[in-house]
């Protein structure tokens, strides 16, 4: 699957793995938005 530059797709091996503090980082960083799913 083909994505746009702008998007950087982040694997983790479950959803509970996903630290507040990597969205906020993020968003730092200049990201509109943060999408997790599971």
């Amino acid at each position: 699957m083909q994505y746009p530059a702008t998007v950087r797709i982040v694997r983790l091996p479950c959803t509970g793995k996903f630290d507040i503090t990597y969205a906020l980082r993020a968003f730092q960083k200049g990201a509109d938005a943060v999408m997790v799913v599971g």
